[in-house]
């Protein structure tokens, strides 16, 4: 009785632990399940993180680029120089007012160009008209002074002058010069008297000069001028004298030296000529070269 009592209970433990055993085992087994299930989740999700973490990033460059784009497009410019305009950025308005600025400073550059240049042209190249009055004598022959005005006359001429302080002229006048003349008579009774008389000539002058100016303003426009030169002289007429002399009676062109001291203030200048007759002004007469003393004023553009 004994003896299957122990047999019986030996049996429940046995039956016991291997309930607990397999309850065990198949505890194990369901969590090992479920693990097996959920770590492929966690996988999915760790991959689809990174997919959405790689679709952010390229999402913020995009993004980024687009900006750039749009900067680009909207014409900003980044520019970087000193510190002091470090990172500044400018508009099309700053732009299109530096362009209008920049073009208005050339427009102003050119305009002083050409003044400089018209100043430099006024300089080096100058036109002039004047007037005045000149007295003649001939080769040889003295001047009283008493007798001075009945040798007046006049003229007026233009020239054109070109160069720095080293210059050119050259121009034209008109002159009319008065010449005392003499003719002794045959000194018999009832004969020829002697003859004193003045005869009246015109002359177109054709004088050039070369020219250096002794002192000078900055532009050249006043100065001091010196020159020599020489002219053409053409008789244009003569008035009815007591020697019945007419054109023909007088050379058709004659060649004169000139010495020419000039004044120039601004536009207004004052200048003496002296020209000097290398040849006798009436065939076949001996000591008729002319000697011409001429004051002139006038001015100059």
């Amino acid at each position: 009785m004994k003896t299957n009592s122990l047999t019986a209970f030996l049996l429940m433990v046995g039956m016991c632990s291997a309930g607990l055993t397999f309850g065990q085992r198949n505890a194990y087994n369901d969590r090992y399940d479920r693990n097996r299930d959920y770590e492929p989740s966690r996988r999915d999700e760790r991959r689809q993180d990174r997919r959405m973490d790689d679709v952010l990033e390229d999402r913020r460059e995009y993004n980024l680029r687009d900006e750039e784009y749009r900067r680009y497009d909207n014409r900003y410019e980044e520019r970087r120089g000193n510190d002091r305009n470090y990172g500044r950025m400018y508009d099309e308005r700053d732009l299109s007012r530096a362009y209008d600025e920049g073009f208005e400073d050339g427009q102003r550059s050119m305009e002083r160009a050409e003044r400089q240049e018209r100043r430099e042209n006024y300089k080096n190249f100058t036109f002039g008209l004047y007037a005045g009055a000149n007295s003649t004598r001939f080769e040889g022959e003295s001047v009283e002074g008493n007798r001075l005005s009945g040798r007046l006359g006049y003229q007026v001429g233009f020239f054109v002058r070109g160069g720095g302080r080293l210059y050119g002229q050259i121009g034209a006048e008109y002159l009319t010069s008065s010449s005392e003349f003499f003719r002794a008579g045959d000194g018999q009774v009832n004969g020829i008297a002697d003859i004193t008389g003045n005869v009246d000539q015109k002359y177109l002058h054709i004088p050039a000069y070369i020219g250096v100016k002794l002192a000078q303003s900055d532009r050249g426009v006043s100065a001091v001028r010196l020159a020599v030169g020489a002219e053409y002289a053409a008789p244009l007429g003569v008035n009815n004298n007591a020697f019945n002399f007419e054109q023909g009676d007088f050379r058709a062109a004659t060649v004169n030296g000139l010495v020419n001291l000039g004044f120039d203030a601004g536009p207004l200048m004052l200048g003496f000529v002296y020209h000097h007759g290398f040849a006798d002004v009436i065939e076949g007469t001996t000591n008729t070269k002319r000697r011409i003393l001429s004051v002139n004023v006038g001015v100059k553009f």
